[in-house]
């Protein structure tokens, strides 16, 4: 769950929320930020099952420390067989027509997973001291989710038509403050800049898929539009490297809508051949 923090008064009524949610997964509290993930904190963070390779995934995150900051201890964490949901919530606002549609959309994707990965960093966060348990965090957080989906779906594309629905809403509740929608240049991904007329606060949100069967999620607060071109077009890139050569010939044509992802259709009857 990422939220965005405030520190001025009239900016504090504002949230933004954004992230990915794992049915049944309990997360550990992540306390101190460590250092680039290994193969061995794959290991011992993660659930393991014969059937499903949990190191395939961590292979494809973006641990850049300059792109993507110090990682949190677990580094990460590995799920198997949790459906995964995406949500975008605004507090103070309140969205009409296309807008509203394509958030409601969103906020009510579900699909099953085989499994994946899930890290999460601290962009200008301090090295952990040694004996310095007092040592705060500080810095903007990034969240990266590696899964791989049981039907063949592009969940990301949303993220690409939100910014022109909504582009920018008014708040009914903050006076002069606003929610701008940002598309990122060539990426399924948006950047929400929340305003109150003095103090902007930033949430990118969005992701990618290949082969509409291994898809990345990512979060990151505090970014401008560059950051965040550059830091999901990374991750993209990664993910499309890392899956581009594994194609499941069994899946079925990939759903485009996050609804639909949810609900998919009943299979058609067979029909009799007049033979």
């Amino acid at each position: 769950m990422m939220f965005v923090k405030r520190q001025a008064l009239r900016i504090a009524a504002l949230t933004a929320v954004g992230g990915m949610f794992l049915a049944g997964c309990t997360s550990q509290d992540a306390d101190q930020p460590t250092e680039t993930p290994t193969d061995e904190d794959v290991a011992t963070a993660s659930p393991t099952a014969p059937e499903v390779d949990l190191d395939q995934y961590a292979e494809a995150l973006v641990t850049d420390r300059e792109l993507v900051g110090i990682a949190h201890d677990p580094p990460v964490e590995g799920f198997i067989d949790d459906p995964v949901t995406m949500y975008l919530t605004l507090s103070e606002f309140n969205p009409s027509g296309s807008c509203a549609r394509l958030l409601e959309e969103l906020n009510s994707f579900t699909a099953p997973a085989v499994g994946g990965v899930a890290a999460k960093f601290m962009r200008g966060a301090p090295a952990a001291n040694d004996g310095d348990e007092d040592e705060t965090q500080s810095g903007a957080a990034v969240e990266t989710m590696i899964f791989e989906t049981v039907e063949a779906i592009e969940p990301m594309a949303i993220y690409r038509d939100i910014p022109n629905a909504c582009e920018t809403l008014s708040s009914t509740e903050v006076e002069g403050a606003e929610a701008t929608f940002t598309k990122v240049p060539g990426l399924d991904a948006m950047l929400l800049e929340i305003s109150d007329g003095e103090d902007v606060e930033s949430l990118a949100v969005g992701g990618s898929s290949v082969n509409a069967q291994f898809h990345m999620y990512m979060t990151a607060e505090q970014v401008t539009l560059e950051q965040a071109q550059e830091m999901f077009g990374a991750q993209a890139e990664k993910l499309q490297q890392t899956f581009q050569d594994q194609v499941d010939e069994t899946a079925p044509s990939p759903t485009a809508s996050p609804t639909d992802a949810a609900t998919s259709a009943d299979p058609e009857e067979p029909t009799d051949d007049a033979s």
